[in-house]
């Protein structure tokens, strides 16, 4: 069997050759992409090395969300989960229960808990979106920084990632709203004249 392109550090490959190499595969990789970058997560090609190859990854900040194994067939994925990350996860209520059974059944190797899983079914994406958005959603509780230093809330607010529920029946779901100006507060009133009460808004 000849080795793969893919495998070959010289060649760096584009839509166009990796549409020739991937074949039927194609199909779930542009389906896996139009997802990822629906959570503002865009395809950077990176060498793996000799066993992987090149193979886009995904990134907030400085900060490796996943990335996708070319070669192999079908298609893999792969997310390194941290200590941080994971100290979130374990409270995680919304990872679906084959995301949340393959984080469980993951051994830790070294820092990381590295998950990796097919990409042959429609089930084997939801699993590893499932995934994505829970580690995304921890990232964005730690504040994750982008290049330059500042905290990159930008990129992760998506309302599919940080819906909040209330508890009780019957009441519709809701997001926290952040207000952009904050009341006025001035202190007892006996100190102030009625005209002055009334411009602080609390006449």
């Amino acid at each position: 069997m000849s080795r793969s392109l893919l495998k070959d550090k010289d060649f760096v490959p584009n839509d166009e050759l990796l549409a020739t190499i991937l074949g039927n595969r194609w199909y779930r990789y542009k389906q896996t992409i139009n997802k990822l970058v629906d959570r503002n997560l865009h395809p950077e090609i990176y060498w793996y090395g000799p066993s992987s190859g090149w193979a886009p990854r995904f990134c907030v900040g400085e900060v490796t969300v996943c990335g996708i194994y070319l070669a192999q067939n079908p298609l893999m994925w792969l997310i390194g989960i941290g200590d941080k990350v994971a100290s979130h996860l374990d409270k995680d209520k919304h990872l679906t229960s084959r995301a949340r059974a393959l984080y469980e059944m993951t051994p830790k190797k070294g820092p990381l808990r590295w998950i990796e899983g097919q990409l042959a079914t429609k089930g084997d994406l939801d699993a590893f979106l499932s995934l994505v958005d829970g580690k995304l959603r921890a990232l964005f509780k730690e504040g994750v920084k982008t290049k330059d230093g500042a905290a990159d809330y930008s990129r992760l607010k998506k309302k599919y990632l940080f819906s909040i529920e209330k508890k009780k029946s019957g009441r519709k779901s809701f997001k926290i709203k952040n207000f952009k100006e904050e009341p006025i507060q001035i202190g007892p009133p006996s100190k102030y004249s009625l005209k002055t009460l009334m411009l602080a808004g609390r006449g």
